[in-house]
């Protein structure tokens, strides 16, 4: 073997001896944030200008003091982040916070309890270039770490987008009939149980004999003369599972005016009152419902649906 193959050797073997050492002490310098055991209480977010407040109570979440239904997607989403935080890259060990938007006017703060102790606090900044990783601390140190996913987007949304958006929820199959108020006009849809369609072929070959015919349930508009269009009433009464809305004016329900639109939708174990008030300038209708305290907004494609007259319902030819 000549010695410059020797030298070679020799040259390689360092390299991978320094890389060896260098791999072995940043992974020293990535602290492993294991996920904490027990049912998650509370999750309290610290932003500039604001603070959101989630905690679970009787086995639901809630949103601030006033106690919102919350998003359970959304929390289970901002659970599953931090209980699965993961630092993939040490970036600085001085406190240049200003330049990853971890000092004060900028952090965003996550604390979180279960089992009646704080499990994890971290300090999120801004996104890194690629946008798949965050710049983040953690409360008892001082570096900076590269943590995986964009953190910012999920935990620095509005605190409305926090707020659980599902008024009620009717399946189809639970709907026994729906009244539509549309100003003057008056529908009620019923579902009853009717005689199956059968092929012109299979009603020719019967023999007249046999028990009662098969039958099913249909649904029929009881203000229509003649035939009902099954399709429409089909996307009406398949609409409330669930019935979601758009946001949250903060509107009282006694400020409302007339509604221009109600529906009551009665099913096998309750009635549903909804209604449609006036058009906002954001092309939103305002709606109430007996199913929640809260005024909501809703988009007009979606309230609109519900405008229609025993005309609208006709089957057409």
């Amino acid at each position: 073997m000549n010695r410059k193959l020797l030298a070679s050797l020799g040259i390689i073997a360092l390299l991978a001896v320094a890389l060896f050492i260098l791999t072995r002490e940043r992974g020293a310098d990535l602290p492993r944030l294991k996920p904490w055991s027990g049912e998650t209480e509370e999750i309290v977010i610290k932003r500039p200008g604001d603070t959101v407040r989630l905690f679970r109570e009787d086995g639901a979440w809630f949103l601030g003091d006033a106690k919102y239904p919350a998003d359970p997607k959304a929390v289970a989403g901002l659970e599953e982040k931090m209980k699965g935080l993961a630092l993939s890259d040490l970036i600085s060990e001085r406190e240049h916070y200003e330049r990853y938007d971890l000092g004060k006017d900028r952090a965003i703060e996550v604390a979180v309890r279960a089992g009646g102790r704080e499990v994890r606090r971290v300090f999120i900044g801004k996104k890194s270039g690629t946008y798949r990783h965050t710049y983040v601390r953690l409360s008892d140190r001082p570096a900076v770490y590269l943590a995986e996913g964009a953190l910012t987007d999920e935990f620095g949304k509005p605190f409305d987008d926090f707020r659980n958006r599902e008024i009620f929820s009717a399946a189809k199959s639970d709907i026994r009939s729906i009244e539509i108020r549309f100003g003057p006009s008056l529908v009620t849809l019923e579902k009853i149980d009717a005689p199956k369609k059968e092929p012109a072929d299979a009603k020719a070959g019967k023999d007249g004999k046999g028990g009662d015919a098969p039958k099913e349930e249909r649904w029929v508009c009881r203000q229509c003369a003649g035939a009902a269009d099954d399709a429409r009433i089909g996307q009406i009464a398949g609409s409330f599972a669930p019935f979601a809305v758009a946001a949250f004016p903060a509107i009282e329900k006694k400020a409302l005016g007339p509604a221009r639109c109600t529906l009551r939708i009665k099913t096998g174990e309750k009635n549903i009152e909804l209604a449609f008030h006036s058009k906002m300038e954001n092309n939103r209708y305002l709606g109430a419902s007996s199913e929640s305290p809260y005024v909501f907004a809703v988009d007009a494609w979606k309230a609109e649906r519900y405008f229609v007259a025993p005309n609208d319902l006709r089957e057409k030819k």
